[in-house]
């Protein structure tokens, strides 16, 4: 594990860029955080101070991934770029704000991952000195650590980060808890430092010397690039087209207007339904859902539409016991219809639709259902 411990002097509410070497390696995630210097040296500290969990890193490029190996440095992010929008996470870096409720003094900002097939964690970390906070100003903790979809390769499982981690009670914002990414576009303090560092650790030395400007790290103990002026990327806005700023999904929800929720209208009285019943069985490191719904009916119904509202993406792969008759764009919203040989319904049966599905690697918890009806077609 290659690595550079360094000392950084930032304001509190700035953002810095975090980056690590490949090693050669690919996949799997990093868990990043911050704990008073001080309090360095217990494990506890830093799981009761998460900041985020990032992707570690792949070489997209054709060819470049190979049963969880690259060629270092991977088509990681030089010095003068930064990681300036959430999806864009596999270039071995990430860009972190400093929470506004920090007290003056020096902070260890840590780094753990177990990259591409290594069975055990590795640490890194970064002393720095923060200025200028509020420690008055108080926030939650978050019941939940989330994760992007990574390529996991051959790597530790996801459960494995999230064990004993607990999100820090930081406060992103000057008012209150705020969201980590939601300045990621602005450039970050320390945007010249290169994380590739060296050619050194390469298993293609040559090749590595040829890739964008790595002949231009001129000292491995101090890898910085001579940037000039760089522009920050374009402000985040509720019409971009991307998910970012803490949204729920693209362009609604978090800062921007609440996400539609198209579901039948029905009332009590027209339901035709005493008891409706969602059985699942979900593996959060695997992405893996398998659900029911039991639906047991109190009228008689000649056809009918079952519809499923998810608090999140799935993707439904297979189902049962009906017929699907649409989905949403965001796949958060499924509509099922009755087969031939069920559709006809006497009061008190039951029908029951089954399905498998995959779902986007993040939070802890698998996704949710928000809202479920069944009405007569």
């Amino acid at each position: 594990w290659y690595q550079r411990r360094v000392r950084e002097a930032v304001v509190s509410t700035q953002s810095t860029g975090v980056g690590w070497t490949s090693n050669n390696h690919a996949g799997g995630w990093v868990r990043i955080a911050l704990a008073p210097y001080g309090q360095h040296k217990s494990h506890k500290a830093f799981d009761d101070n998460v900041m985020k969990i990032s992707c570690y890193g792949h070489d997209q490029r054709p060819g470049g991934t190979v049963y969880g190996d690259c060629k270092h440095p991977c088509n990681a992010r030089p010095g003068c770029e930064y990681q300036a929008y959430e999806e864009d996470n596999a270039r071995f870096d990430t860009t972190v704000k400093i929470p506004h409720n920090l007290a003056d003094g020096d902070y260890v900002l840590q780094i753990k991952s177990a990259m591409s097939s290594h069975p055990h964690f590795y640490y890194s970390c970064a002393k720095i000195s923060v200025t200028g906070g509020n420690p008055s100003l108080t926030c939650p903790q978050d019941k939940l650590i989330v994760a992007p979809k990574c390529l996991k390769g051959t790597a530790v499982e996801l459960k494995e980060y999230t064990k004993n981690s607990k999100p820090g009670k930081f406060c992103y914002n000057k008012d209150g808890p705020g969201y980590i990414d939601a300045d990621m576009y602005r450039v970050p303090k320390n945007v010249q430092c290169d994380p590739r560092i060296t050619c050194a650790v390469s298993i293609d030395g040559k090749g590595c010397k040829n890739q964008d400007r790595m002949k231009d790290i001129t000292n491995d103990w101090k890898p910085e690039q001579v940037c000039g002026e760089v522009k920050p990327a374009p402000a985040p806005t509720c019409e971009d087209g991307v998910k970012n700023q803490g949204e729920e999904r693209i362009d609604c929800g978090g800062p921007c207007a609440a996400c539609p929720v198209t579901m039948p209208p029905t009332t009590p009285a027209d339901r035709v339904y005493s008891k409706f019943d969602f059985q699942k069985i979900a593996y959060p490191s695997e992405g893996y859902l398998n659900g029911n719904a039991i639906v047991h009916v109190r009228h008689k119904v000649n056809g009918w539409n079952l519809t499923l509202f998810f608090d999140r993406k799935v993707e439904i792969s297979q189902y049962w016991g009906g017929k699907l008759l649409s989905v949403n764009e965001f796949k958060t919203v499924y509509v099922f219809k009755n087969n031939s040989w069920n559709g006809r319904l006497g009061p008190g049966s039951k029908v029951t639709v089954g399905f498998e599905g995959k779902f986007d690697l993040g939070a802890v918890d698998s996704p949710n259902l928000m809202g479920k009806d069944f009405v007569q077609s």
